[in-house]
C-alpha cells in the first residue's frame, strides 16, 4: 500500500519495470504483467586524472605547487592501465599500417597472421638473447597437442648446443619452450616442436604453390611483444647473388622489419608460398622446397642433395640488352649462366668456366633455379631410398657451351650428396 493511502498496485514510477511472463496466477496461465524489477548495479568508471586549473593568482608559490601536482598526476597516469588497450595505443610499427590498409588485406593478414610466432633463442649463460626471428606452424598434432614451427636456422646457428634453449611466443603472448628437431645451413632452415595440454592459440596455413617472379606478396612477422608486423613488394627479376650460400634464393623488392627472418610470405590469397630472410639481401625459400625439406628429415631424418660445385644465373633473366645479344651471336636463348666454379670441383676438373651456359643440365633448360633445385632435391631423394650400400654419386649430364671458343660439349659430371 502506498504511503499516501493509494491503494495503486502499479510500480513507483521512478522504479524500471520490465516485462515478466508469469505462470500459474489467477489471471490465467502464461498471461504477462508488469512486474518491478531491482535497480541494476552499474560499476561507473571513475574520472580521469586531471591537472588542476592553473592558478588564477599568478603567483609564484601557487604556479610551483600547481606544477608539482601536475607531475604526480602525469606519474600515476602513466599507470592507467587504459593506456595499453588496443584502442589507445600507437601501433609498435608505423610502417604495418602503410602496408597494410584497406579491410580486405586486413582480414587477409590477419587470418594469415593466426600461424606466426616470435622465436627467441637464449645462449648457453642463460641470460643473454642470440637470436630473435620468427617463425610460423607447418603441422600440427591434435592427439598430442603439439605443433611444429619451421623458422631459420640463425634461431640457434652459433649456439653448439643440441639442446638450445629456445622461448616461443604465441600471437596471445604465450610463451613455450621450443625444442629443436633439426636444422639446416645450407637452406637455413631449423624444425621447432612446442607442445601444451591445452590447445594452442594457432592455426596452420594453407600452402601455395611456389612463387613466380613479378609475383606481389606481403610478408609476416611477429616482433619480441608478439606485435604484428608485415610488409608489401614483390618477387624481383633477378637471381643468382654470389654470397648466398643457396642458389635457388628469390628477391623480394620491399626490406624485412626486425626480427622478420623466418617469416612467411603469402600471395595475396592469403597461401604461404615461401619464407623469408631479411641478409644479405631480403630474399625467400620456396615453400615447395622447405615442404620437401621437413618431409625428407622427417622420413630419412636426413637432407640429402647433389653438390655440384656450380653456382648459376638462369639466361631468362639477363638484362635485355644482354639477352638481345647472347641472342644474336651465340643463338642462347635459355639455360643456365655459369657465374662461378668451386675451386678444386669435379665440375673445375672436366673444364666448366664462369662465363659458359649450361645449355641443359640433366635435360631440363628452361627452369627457374627453385625449380631445379627442387631437382636435385629430388635426386636426393632417390639416393636415401636406395640401399646404404649404394654408391653415394650420381651422373649429372650437362650440354655445356663455350662463349670463347663457340662450341658445345656434352659432359657426364659425378656428384656426391650432401653428408646425410
Amino acid at each position: 500500500m502506498a504511503a499516501n493511502g493509494d491503494s495503486s498496485t502499479g510500480p513507483p514510477a521512478d522504479v524500471p519495470t520490465v516485462l515478466v511472463k508469469t505462470e500459474g496466477v489467477a489471471a490465467g496461465e502464461g498471461s504477462s504483467a508488469l512486474l518491478p524489477a531491482a535497480a541494476p548495479t552499474i560499476n561507473i568508471p571513475p574520472l580521469p586524472l586531471r591537472c588542476p586549473p592553473f592558478p588564477k593568482s599568478g603567483k609564484r608559490k601557487a604556479v610551483e605547487e600547481w606544477n608539482a601536482e601536475c607531475r604526480r598526476i602525469s606519474k600515476l597516469a602513466t599507470k592507467d592501465p587504459r593506456r595499453k588497450f588496443p584502442t589507445v595505443i600507437e601501433p609498435k610499427d608505423p610502417y604495418t599500417a602503410d602496408t597494410v590498409a584497406s579491410s580486405r588485406d586486413k582480414a587477409l593478414v590477419r587470418n594469415a597472421a593466426r600461424s606466426v610466432v616470435n622465436i627467441t633463442s637464449i645462449k648457453p649463460d642463460g641470460n643473454t638473447i642470440h637470436s630473435c626471428c620468427t617463425g610460423f606452424i607447418v603441422s600440427w598434432n591434435g592427439t598430442k597437442k603439439c605443433a611444429r614451427i619451421l623458422t631459420s636456422s640463425a634461431t640457434v646457428h652459433g649456439l653448439g648446443d643440441h639442446k638450445p634453449k629456445l622461448h616461443v611466443r604465441l600471437p596471445d603472448n604465450t610463451v613455450i619452450d621450443g625444442q629443436l628437431l633439426f636444422f639446416d645451413e645450407h637452406y637455413d632452415i631449423a624444425l621447432l616442436e612446442i607442445s601444451s595440454e591445452s590447445d594452442l592459440p594457432l592455426q596452420l596455413p594453407s600452402f601455395g604453390s611456389n612463387p613466380n617472379y613479378g609475383q606481389e606478396v606481403f610478408m609476416l612477422a611477429r616482433g619480441e611483444e608478439s606485435n604484428l608486423m608485415a610488409r608489401h613488394g614483390s618477387i624481383l627479376w633477378f637471381d643468382g647473388l654470389d654470397f648466398l650460400q643457396y642458389g635457388g634464393s628469390m628477391f623480394l623488392s620491399c626490406d624485412l622489419p626486425r626480427g622478420g627472418t623466418g617469416g612467411p610470405v603469402i600471395d595475396h590469397d592469403g597461401n604461404v608460398i615461401g619464407m623469408a630472410f631479411i641478409a644479405p639481401k631480403p630474399n625467400i625459400l620456396a615453400i615447395s622446397t622447405i615442404l620437401t625439406c621437413i618431409e625428407m628429415w622427417s622420413r630419412f631424418s636426413h637432407i640429402a642433395r647433389p653438390v655440384h660445385g656450380l653456382h648459376l644465373r638462369t639466361v631468362e633473366l639477363l638484362e635485355v640488352s644482354l639477352l638481345e645479344a647472347i641472342s644474336l651471336h651465340h643463338n642462347i636463348h635459355s639455360g643456365y649462366i655459369v657465374d662461378k666454379v668451386d675451386a678444386d670441383s669435379t665440375a673445375e676438373r672436366l673444364g666448366i668456366r664462369y662465363g659458359d651456359v649450361i645449355v641443359s643440365f640433366d635435360g631440363l633448360q628452361t627452369h627457374t633455379l627453385p625449380q631445379l633445385e627442387d631437382y636435385l632435391l629430388s635426386l636426393g631423394w632417390k639416393f636415401l631410398e636406395r640401399s646404404i650400400d649404394s654408391s653415394s654419386l650420381v651422373d649429372l649430364t650437362l650440354e655445356v657451351y663455350d662463349l670463347l671458343g663457340r662450341i658445345t660439349r656434352n659432359i657426364t659430371l659425378p656428384v656426391e650428396f650432401s653428408d646425410p
